[in-house]
């Protein structure tokens, strides 16, 4: 059967165009390492043909789609508490040394807040 459509040359080119755009699309999230490797990407290619009434000429519509992987997520923890005038702070929890505690300490002077739990003498806060 012969070729009746040059598809490098349909639509000005616009064909291969939005197919190589899509292409690029896929392949960019393949190697994109926040994203899951093995999961499959899809492109697909749709022409949505529109004939008149006479049925001698068709406009053709062309959509390239493609399917991509979702980057991954990252997850991390927070810390929330009250800053002591009604407000509500939070910083985000970081891991710490085994035995390192968490300290309260007063805003306006710098002074280290006793917690029944924690033994804070000789503890200096350096700023």
């Amino acid at each position: 059967m012969n070729n009746m459509i040059n598809l490098e040359k349909f639509a000005g080119g616009a064909l291969a165009e939005k197919f190589n755009i899509g292409l690029k699309e896929v392949l960019k999230n393949i190697a994109d390492p926040n994203t899951e490797a093995k999961k499959k990407r899809k492109m697909t290619v749709e022409l949505t043909f529109a004939p008149d009434e006479e049925r001698e000429l068709s406009l053709v519509d062309i959509v390239v789609k493609t399917k991509l992987e979702p980057t991954k997520a990252v997850a991390t923890k927070i810390l929330i508490d009250k800053d002591g005038q009604g407000g509500i702070i939070a910083s985000e929890y970081n891991n710490q040394l085994r035995g390192q505690q968490y300290l309260k300490v007063d805003e306006d002077t710098g002074e280290i807040l006793a917690d029944d739990d924690v033994d804070i003498e000789g503890i200096k806060l350096i700023k």
